[in-house]
């Protein structure tokens, strides 16, 4: 089976969790993961991994000033079949740009 390259750009909207990446029958790795900050004032940014059944924290209320961008993934991780990752901010409005690089279809 062929790996490809792929990215997710997402906007959050509002202050609920959101889902920014979900696998299926493969594997997906994450090469790359970055949050910027739209708003006009600094927000807090969850990242959450869910297994299927238990959830881990990628990074708890990470900082991030207005008018900037947060690298939270510089190396790999491997989101395994049935997995899904979240994003949350603490903005009303969410104020935040996901931009998710991804190796899919691993076997």
């Amino acid at each position: 089976m062929a790996n490809n390259f792929s990215v997710i750009e997402t906007s959050l909207s509002d202050a609920t969790s959101t889902t920014i990446v979900s696998t299926t029958s493969n594997k997906q790795i994450v090469v790359g993961l970055n949050i910027a900050n739209t708003g006009s004032s600094s927000i807090d940014v969850d990242v959450v991994v869910n297994d299927g059944s238990n959830n881990f924290n990628v990074v708890k209320d990470v900082s991030i000033p207005v008018n900037s961008k947060v690298e939270i993934i510089k190396g790999k991780l491997v989101l395994g079949s049935g997995y899904s990752m979240t994003a949350q901010s603490s903005a009303s409005g969410g104020d935040c740009d996901i931009i998710v690089s991804l190796l899919t279809d691993v076997a």
